[in-house]
């Protein structure tokens, strides 16, 4: 019971990476608030230890809104994991300005909001673990500027705040994920699939278990002495 007794919060908790970092560590014995914009998580209703609250993480009134009632209802948040994140792919002569701003709103800023909103919470009690969510794409990635763009920032954030927050004793860390089979990831047509599984030295795609299992390692005391980390769980492709 890793996370026995503490809150988590997850962003983006409604499928995919983050529905699987809700349930692993909701089993760990944290209480889990899964903020998400468009869903539910599979378990909302049936765990008493799982609440979903509909949640615009890159808007500002709805973060303070949401972590307000939460510290009211259950106190301060322990753990934040920012999972939440969109795509909206194009080459970069042709991206519109829409698609840009939008997914640096939700990727980049609404990792920033909800961390800024924690912090001074963070700070009071000398305690608290943020892990951020990036992606192998932060190392560049045709046709997803305004993507790899959002994630790299995402990493430069992570390791400005653990800097920042270090001699509070809050730790912030940074997952990177590679070709992970999730949703987002079902519309890719098999052929493409395929290639990308060719690149990856571990041969196959990674699942939601594998990146929430290293969002656990790093929210838990058996990660006490890593801050300003960005971790890479992507089947060896970067190599």
């Amino acid at each position: 019971m890793l996370l026995e007794n503490r809150i988590a919060v997850v962003t983006g908790g409604a499928r995919g990476i983050g529905a699987a970092t809700a349930t692993l560590f909701r089993s760990e014995g944290a209480r889990v608030e899964v903020w998400d914009a468009g869903g539910e998580h599979p378990a909302a209703g049936d765990d008493e230890g799982i609440i979903c609250r509909a949640v615009d993480v890159s808007d500002a009134s709805s973060v303070e809104d949401a972590l307000e009632e939460l510290i009211s209802r259950a106190g301060v948040p322990d753990i934040l994991v920012n999972n939440a994140g969109i795509i909206s792919d194009g080459f970069a002569s042709e991206l519109s300005d829409e698609d840009w701003n939008r997914v640096l709103k939700v990727n980049l800023t609404g990792t920033f909001i909800p961390c800024r909103a924690l912090i001074p919470h963070l700070r009071e009690r000398g305690s608290g673990a943020i892990t951020n969510t990036s992606s192998i794409s932060a190392l560049g990635n045709r046709g997803q500027s305004n993507y790899a763009a959002s994630k790299a920032g995402v990493i430069g954030l992570t390791r400005t705040l653990a800097q920042e927050l270090a001699g509070d004793s809050v730790r912030v860390n940074c997952v990177a994920p590679g070709v992970i089979e999730t949703e987002m990831f079902d519309a890719v047509p098999g052929k493409v699939k395929e290639k990308f599984i060719r690149r990856i030295p571990l041969g196959r795609l990674g699942s939601p278990g594998d990146v929430a299992r290293l969002h656990l390692f790093l929210a838990s005391d058996e990660a006490a002495y890593m801050t300003g980390q960005t971790v890479f769980c992507d089947g060896g492709i970067t190599l």
